[in-house]
């Protein structure tokens, strides 16, 4: 059996808070055991509430942030074994994606000099090696070389994503993972941009995380979904599966919430109530306060991420009852629309 690409095991992780001077510290479990692989060129999508964990898994995985406890092995090397030369060739291998593309960036530098800063640092090649390798990258999320002078504020939101992803992919990294890269951008450079990630995905050797609170992006992005709430994955499995058939109750209302044009769905799952917080759950099931579907055994015992007996192959739910739901009346998952292979550049005006 090959060695998966990323390996995360009983990955945990804890924050202390103090609400007042006087006021005794809690602890927060942000990441609360999750256990993950991911193989080469696989995309899986980690989604759920803000507050549910995600962005923490992904700097957990990506050795930005340490674990409590846990591990996290990279092409069958852990963590917690690495030296500072191995975090460097680390480093060139993966890559991050973040929220905010103008916040990301230098307001200081130009937009080349910041994609081509990464080919610099690690003596990948010269400066008019890196010019010519940056211009091409530019070529391939679709902007114009001239752009490569621009400052980040004078771009649009799309045309910073773009260059944010041309950053995160010119060392041709093995794993990159993208968090809430899209939330920012209007629904019109959304579609623009995970046109644009599929297409790189299938012409580069990259396997990636995609972290997001919205159901509707990450259908047309990943092969396997991980929904969590408040540090725990409480269902995964296949991406068609999951959403055809999804066996836990907070996987089912996201689903409902989706919005649909198809005048022949009409959404009857109960809504969640309430808000995520984690100081209000002491024992039992997480999510039971928030769950219409709750029972006695919610409040004592927590549901383990078990295997469904029945469709989806490889599907799991951290559910009590997830033997009895139906089918989900939720919107299936459409087809994907075909990708333009040769996408028009946004040239600088």
């Amino acid at each position: 059996m090959s060695t998966p690409l990323l390996k995360a095991s009983g990955l945990a992780k804890a924050f202390r808070h103090k609400t007042g001077l006087f006021a005794s510290p809690t602890i927060q479990l942000a990441v609360n055991s999750i256990s993950l692989e991911l193989a080469s060129r696989e995309r899986i999508g980690i989604v759920g509430e803000s507050g549910s964990g995600k962005s923490t898994l992904g700097r957990l995985l990506l050795g930005l942030t340490e674990p409590t406890r846990g591990d996290v092995w990279f092409e069958g090397v852990n963590h917690k074994q690495r030296q500072a030369r191995d975090w460097k060739a680390f480093r060139m291998r993966t890559s991050l994606v973040q929220q905010n593309p103008l916040s990301a960036l230098n307001p200081q530098m130009t937009v080349g000099q910041q994609v081509a800063e990464g080919l610099l640092v690690h003596h990948v090649t010269g400066r008019a090696g890196a010019y010519e390798r940056v211009a091409a990258m530019f070529e391939r999320v679709g902007l114009s070389s001239a752009m490569m002078s621009r400052y980040p504020h004078q771009m649009s939101g799309g045309q910073r994503q773009r260059v944010v992803i041309a950053r995160a992919l010119v060392l041709d990294p093995k794993l990159a993972v993208f968090d809430e890269a899209v939330s920012a951008l209007d629904v019109s450079v959304q579609a623009q941009v995970v046109a644009l990630l599929r297409e790189l995905w299938q012409e580069l050797d990259l396997a990636y995380v995609f972290i997001t609170h919205d159901l509707r992006i990450v259908r047309h992005l990943v092969d396997r979904i991980a929904v969590m709430y408040l540090g725990r994955v409480v269902e995964t499995g296949g991406i068609r599966s999951v959403y055809e058939w999804p066996r836990h109750p907070y996987t089912r209302a996201l689903l409902a919430s989706v919005p649909t044009m198809d005048p022949r769905i009409r959404n009857i799952e109960p809504p969640i109530k309430g808000e995520l917080d984690a100081s209000k759950v002491s024992q039992g099931c997480a999510f039971r306060l928030r769950c219409p579907f709750a029972i006695d055994r919610c409040a004592t015992e927590i549901p383990e991420l078990r295997p469904i007996r029945v469709h989806g192959a490889g599907q799991h739910a951290a559910c009590h009852r997830a033997d009895e739901f139906p089918q989900s009346i939720a919107p299936q998952i459409e087809t994907v629309p075909r990708v333009d292979r040769t996408p028009q550049k946004e040239t600088a005006l």
